[in-house]
């Protein structure tokens, strides 16, 4: 079944709505711990990838879907904070791996009854079957919308 034009529109329209709430909502919770919205995706990034070995700044810009650079101003600013410590990446001396420190685990660990009331929240109602559809569909749009920005 295909949308008409103004339905369409009034999708796009509300996706974006969308994007700019959860920006906002970001903006609000790391507002509240004292920090900015990138910081706090950078750290929440570094909590949930560590998990499974060495963060680097490349992995982590990846899936955050920013650049490098992006990245690395964000880091300096949590390593002055001691949220994040950086060492040398053993498997590569040249690149960095990133980690929370025992202050930033505690930081989130403070946040962690906030996050759960707001995803209960936000995803009430939702189960695990719609959550991979819209995933799938959310990863469909990253891809092709970076293709299209290469494009122009």
């Amino acid at each position: 079944m295909e949308l008409s034009d103004s339905a369409f529109r009034e999708f796009i329209a509300e996706l974006f709505a969308a994007a700019a709430g959860m920006q906002a909502l970001r903006r609000a919770i790391a507002r509240s711990i004292g920090l900015g919205g990138a910081e706090l995706a950078v750290l929440l990034a570094i909590w949930r990838l560590e998990r499974a070995g060495p963060v680097g700044i490349k992995g982590l810009a990846g899936h955050l879907h920013v650049s490098g650079p992006h990245i690395t101003d964000e880091v300096k600013r949590l390593v002055r904070l001691r949220y994040v410590q950086k060492s040398p990446d053993p498997a590569d001396m040249r690149a960095l791996s990133l980690k929370l420190t025992k202050k930033g685990s505690k930081l989130l660990a403070s946040l962690a009854p906030t996050l759960d009331e707001i995803n209960r929240h936000l995803f009430e109602g939702m189960t695990a079957k719609d959550m991979r559809a819209q995933r799938t569909f959310f990863r469909r749009l990253i891809e092709r919308s970076a293709v299209c920005i290469n494009r122009l």
